[in-house]
């Protein structure tokens, strides 16, 4: 295979998000020729083609014939629109300007319209000069003149030309070229068009959902070239999905793919997996990121796991057993923010234990201890037979490897285990609070495994089921939150003396705030302090808000002009949001007031039975009361981290900065409000997907790519973009920090009141 010498970028829909306005003007012209289109199928006729060959294929299609007239007028319309509209494609400013290799330009469009597009959007100082439009060739999309005519002047033979594309006319016209394409599925287009079936029909060589990947898929294909391609996967399962990728050594991800779990729900309390369904949707996403990355089998070298802690039982044979009395088998998982067991975890705090004083003071129901007295007291009959029980991670290692390893990240993090002890089971606590017969039900290891240890390779059946290799290495587990903070905070790895200055926010479902430093710093409210949970070497303070992505989805489905959450229906939200604090201003509803703990407060409260408040609702019930609400609840997320940090601040934490990792990141309002409302510096990783990446740091070092996890975090860190607070944004949000103080009273003293009747 030939090296790759020059990058060719089409410019509508993979550098700047045009398509939709482009296909906007276009069938608004199309109709007052009396021609109805569907939207979709004029996507599907018309995307990737210049305006001319539109216009033949109109004429042959239904006898329309756009005259020059309209030809411009159009031109004129769509210029205007570009000017009021008009994105550039999401990080493709950074990944150009990051690129090693020549590139250029080669559109259909005209080379006005093109140079305009990216005149808009800040990009033209990038492609000045090597800048190719249809007009300067006979024949446009999907013949291959164009990008012929881009190789020739630029100077490079075709076959080391690899071409960035978004249209099926596009990838036709890359592979008469004899060029290597890859296909963009990341515009805006994508989805209403109904196209990708079709573009991954065409088989590009690979398939490009985030423009960050586009490094790595370089670095590979390089790789390749140079005989020592060697590939990492990642795996990440949250509360809704799980989530697969393919990361370069260098920490590059090169394909992401999700799939849903299935979750059981009993009123608010609990809640249940299939943990055989959750490995089947591991194995389906890490399949796809493959196939997306075009990545071989043979090339995948380590894979490691991140889950939620979740609580997965089963027999001495590994079959799965159930978690409620009378319930099916297959309902084996009891889910992280299952709150069942709230009277047992209580019943841990009462003891009064030194286990207490590794986990800020108080128990959660959050925890295993608790959920697995819960088990043992109501579900007896699991509890007789069972043989294997599992943290989540613990569990897909095992299925991965057959390694009954247990991870020093969860059994320290949510067994109570002292990893910092040379005895860390306290077995005195777990006889305390009946669990004396725990090892003998969990098949617990007497010693936790560090961080990034390798576990074996891939047994045969779990390579078979990932579309893998036994040549794959299974590296040790994590928690999710801390694999997160983990790819957030990867360039302080050596310097762990400053790590108190540089705080974890790993925000999606939930909320973690991890705080990590050279010493133990016990903190009320706070889980903690973990010795080698995420830095081996260097203490953890955990802290947390149950419920942040998960109740601002809770809003949308509580209120009358809401509904299903979907990503949609937040993006609507979001942009009405935008337009309501510029015509009302940015202080918008200043009356309305919420105090978030729908489920319960984790910290700095460490109250699981405490409830959320509304304060100043009125009569409204249309979208924009549904839009002010969900502005105050993203408000209200925002100053309970504030309440979490000034815990963490006054026990010692010198914190200057908070990076970033999570699905928050996609929600505008939340990062404009936690750099407003936090008095640091907000950093984002450059990582599509943080997360992923510091499992695939820990996959790197099991694979033996690395001496161990520090080297492996230096290489493989992604710092990212800053963003400092606004002054006027701090100061109202001061006083909104002061009122959930205020709500918080309140709510305390309303509830001795109630004690008191």
């Amino acid at each position: 295979m030939a090296p790759i010498k020059l990058v060719i970028f089409d410019c509508d829909g993979v550098l700047v998000d045009s398509e939709p306005l482009a296909m906007r003007v276009l069938l608004e012209l199309i109709a007052e020729q009396g021609i109805a289109i569907e939207r979709e199928m004029a996507f599907r006729s018309y995307l990737g083609r210049s305006l001319a060959s539109i216009s033949e294929s109109l004429n042959q299609s239904h006898g329309a014939h756009l005259s020059e007239a309209s030809l411009s007028g159009m031109r004129d319309r769509l210029y205007a629109l570009y000017r009021q509209e008009l994105k550039p494609t999401a990080w493709i400013g950074e990944v150009v300007a990051g690129l090693e290799l020549p590139f250029c330009v080669a559109s259909s469009s005209q080379l006005e319209r093109i140079r305009l597009s990216l005149a808009l959007t800040g990009l033209l100082p990038r492609f000045e000069g090597p800048i190719y439009s249809a007009s300067m060739v006979r024949n446009g999309k999907p013949a291959p003149d164009l990008f012929l005519h881009a190789a020739r002047e630029m100077g490079i033979t075709p076959e080391n030309c690899l071409v960035i594309e978004d249209s099926p006319a596009g990838i036709q016209a890359a592979r008469a070229a004899g060029m290597r394409v890859f296909a963009y599925l990341g515009g805006s287009h994508i989805g209403p068009s109904g196209l990708r079936g079709e573009i991954e029909a065409l088989a590009p060589d690979a398939l490009i959902e985030d423009m960050r990947s586009l490094p790595g898929l370089l670095e590979l294909h390089a790789t390749r070239e140079a005989g020592k391609a060697a590939m990492l996967v990642a795996v990440d399962v949250g509360t809704a999905s799980a989530r697969a990728g393919v990361v370069t050594p260098s920490g590059k991800l090169v394909g992401r793919a999700e799939h849903a779990l299935e979750l059981r729900r009993v009123g608010p309390d609990i809640a249940e997996y299939d943990s055989e369904q959750i490995w089947d949707a591991v194995a389906g996403a890490v399949r796809a990121a493959m196939r997306l990355a075009g990545v071989a089998a043979d090339e995948a070298v380590g894979i490691s796991f991140d889950a939620t802690c979740s609580l997965v039982v089963r027999d001495d044979h590994g079959a799965p057993l159930p978690v409620s009395p009378g319930g099916e088998a297959r309902w084996d998982t009891i889910a992280w923010f299952d709150h069942r067991a709230q009277a047992e975890a209580e019943a841990c705090t009462a003891s009064g234990h030194r286990v207490l004083d590794f986990i800020g003071g108080t128990m959660s129901p959050e925890m295993e201890v608790p959920k697995l007295m819960w088990l043992k007291r109501h579900a007896p009959a699991s509890w007789a037979q069972s043989g294997r029980m599992f943290d989540l991670a613990d569990f897909l290692t095992w299925k991965a490897s057959g390694s009954n390893a247990r991870s020093a990240c969860t059994l320290t993090c949510k067994w109570t285990y002292l990893a910092h002890e040379d005895h860390g089971w306290q077995r005195d606590f777990l006889a305390a609070v009946g669990l004396d017969d725990l090892f003998e039900r969990a098949g617990l290891p007497e010693r936790a495994s560090p961080i990034a240890d390798a576990l074996g390779p891939l047994n045969a059946a779990a390579a078979t089921t990932l579309g893998l290799t036994t040549r794959c290495i299974v590296g040790v587990g994590l928690i999710d939150a801390h694999a997160g903070a983990l790819g957030a905070l990867a360039e302080f790895a050596r310097d762990t003396q400053q790590l108190d200055r540089h705080l974890a926010l790993v925000a999606g479902t939930s909320s973690c705030v991890m705080a990590l430093s050279d010493a133990p710093m016990p903190t009320v409210g706070a889980w903690g302090p973990y010795h080698d949970a995420v830095f081996p070497g260097s203490w953890l303070n955990e802290a947390g808000q149950s419920a942040t992505g998960a109740l601002l989805d809770h809003v949308l489905r509580m209120h009358a002009a809401g509904g299903e959450p979907t990503p949609e229906l937040h993006q609507r939200v979001i942009e009405r949001i935008i337009a309501l604090r510029a015509s009302e201003g940015a202080d918008l509803a200043p009356q309305l007031h919420v105090l978030p703990d729908f489920h319960g407060n984790r910290s700095p409260l460490a109250d699981p039975r405490a409830l959320g408040v509304i304060s100043g609702l009125s009569l409204d019930s249309d979208f924009d009361s549904l839009c002010r609400l969900y502005w105050r609840t993203a408000v209200a997320i925002a100053v309970q981290v504030r309440h979490i940090l000034d815990a963490l601040r006054a026990r010692g934490y010198a914190t200057e900065t908070l990076h970033f990792a999570g699905g928050h990141s996609h929600n505008p309002l939340l990062m404009e409000l936690y750099a407003d409302a936090l008095d640091c510096t907000v950093v984002e990783s450059s990582a599509p997907d943080p997360t992923l990446l510091g499992v695939a740091m820990v996959a790197a070092t099991a694979a033996g790519l690395h001496a161990d996890l520090q080297p492996a975090c230096l290489a493989m860190a992604q710092p990212g973009p800053r963003r400092s607070a606004t002054p006027a944004a701090r100061a109202r949000l001061e006083r909104d920090y002061r009122s959930q103080l205020a709500m918080q009273r309140h709510r305390a003293e309303l509830a001795s009141l109630g004690r008191a009747d």
